[in-house]
């Protein structure tokens, strides 16, 4: 019973600052950082339920990973943008119009990055993944 009371203190309190704006920040994580921000949920769940192990807590609360979360959170927001003409982010979104090959289907053509960390940028990383 108390297990339902502190995942929704969790999931509404820490899990929402640890992904607050997420979509502008999570490409541009590193392993180590990314891997500290799991501590953070894996510390919590443990709180909950410290008979179980991390994958076995993460089932039975019926929650994802945190990389899983902010990975979908970021998703989302790409796809929100994409799909609203009038969203002020719209024209950094550049479209493939010309394929080159019917086996390469390419849906977004990302502008080359001038340095490695642009290159983890929010869009390039958006349409180089939907891309593959």
């Amino acid at each position: 019973m108390y297990v339902n009371g502190l995942k929704t203190f969790y999931c509404s309190n820490i899990r929402s600052l640890l992904s607050y704006a997420a979509p502008a920040w999570f490409s541009m994580l590193s392993d180590t950082d990314m891997e500290k921000l799991e501590n953070v949920q894996h510390a919590a769940t443990r709180v909950m339920l410290p008979h179980l192990d991390y994958e076995e807590r993460l089932q039975v609360l019926d929650i994802p990973t945190l990389q899983k979360f902010l990975l979908d959170i970021s998703e989302r927001h790409f796809y929100k943008i994409v799909g609203d003409v009038s969203h002020p982010l719209h024209n950094r979104i550049t479209f493939n119009y010309c394929r080159v090959s019917s086996r390469n289907h390419t849906t977004y053509k990302p502008q080359r990055a001038r340095t490695q960390k642009r290159s983890k940028s929010f869009f390039q990383f958006f349409m180089s993944r939907h891309n593959r």
